[in-house]
């Protein structure tokens, strides 16, 4: 079994689970079918899409790249488990940075709004992201692939890595608090990610992190004053919150569409 197929059926598999601990036990019982339906057919388009422009993958980029010894790893002679932790760790950190980016450069954040403008919070929300975002996505990877000659082992473990915390981080799901404190301060949660979603500019802007919340901390991209609850706070923004903002036709439309005005979470860089 190739890498995209184990990570299809571990996305597969952690999605039922959480969609079941959801039903069960959730936070803010966010789940509703259309919603859902709806952020899995972008979710779709969007794995489409690559299929058809960019079949290789990073993975395969990655072997190509050290078959002709290319890149920074194959320099300085990094393999082995160190250059699989080390890719890990760069590669979360690449991406964090493009999450920044996509909150401040206007033309990404249209892309990513589609994500931002969901009104409810659970493990679907996890997949939807705009396929034209995650084509800009890929090319950042390949990028980083080819100029640090990432191994492709240490490459398919991030994929995975990265697509099952997209899942976990948006779950409708909250650790005990002492527990949350425990692994939060290593990697993102969903009590941690949950703030990213509000509406509050300061809050949007913040909690960049996809695995590891030591970026968050390190640059301090945190808000100052956090939501008080996050059991009864919005999420979303404001501007975009009707059923038919919500629906997969107007949410691959979306970046095309100007903000309506006034819209106070959509100031600029935000257009």
């Amino acid at each position: 079994m190739n890498a995209d197929l184990l990570r299809l059926a571990a996305v597969l598999g952690l999605l039922a689970l959480l969609l079941v601990l959801q039903w069960r036990v959730g936070f803010r019982h966010d789940m509703r079918v259309r919603p859902m339906l709806d952020n899995l057919v972008v979710a779709l388009a969007g794995s489409g899409l690559l299929r058809l422009v960019v079949p290789i993958g990073t993975v395969g980029t990655a072997l190509w790249a050290q078959s002709q010894g290319l890149g920074l790893f194959s320099a300085i002679g990094l393999e082995g488990a160190g250059a699989i932790v080390a890719t890990v760790v760069l590669m979360d950190f690449a991406i964090w940075a493009q999450h920044v980016a996509s909150h401040r450069w206007p033309w990404l954040w249209r892309l990513h709004r589609v994500h931002h403008v969901a009104t409810r919070f659970e493990a679907t929300l996890g997949l939807r992201f705009h396929p034209l975002e995650i084509l800009v996505s890929l090319g950042w990877k390949l990028l980083l692939v080819v100029a640090l000659g990432l191994p492709a082992a240490g490459i398919a473990l991030y994929e995975t890595l990265l697509a099952l915390a997209a899942l976990w981080t948006h779950a409708d799901l909250a650790l005990p608090p002492r527990l949350e404190r425990t692994v939060s301060a290593v990697v993102v949660t969903p009590t941690w990610h949950r703030v990213h979603h509000s509406p509050e500019r300061a809050c949007t802007d913040s909690h960049y992190g996809n695995l590891l919340t030591a970026w968050d901390r390190l640059f301090r991209t945190r808000p100052a004053v956090p939501p008080a609850s996050q059991r009864t706070m919005a999420i979303g923004l404001e501007g975009w919150r009707s059923d038919a903002d919500q629906r997969w036709t107007a949410l691959l439309l979306n970046p095309f569409r100007r903000a309506p005005r006034p819209a106070p979470t959509e100031t600029a860089p935000h257009a």
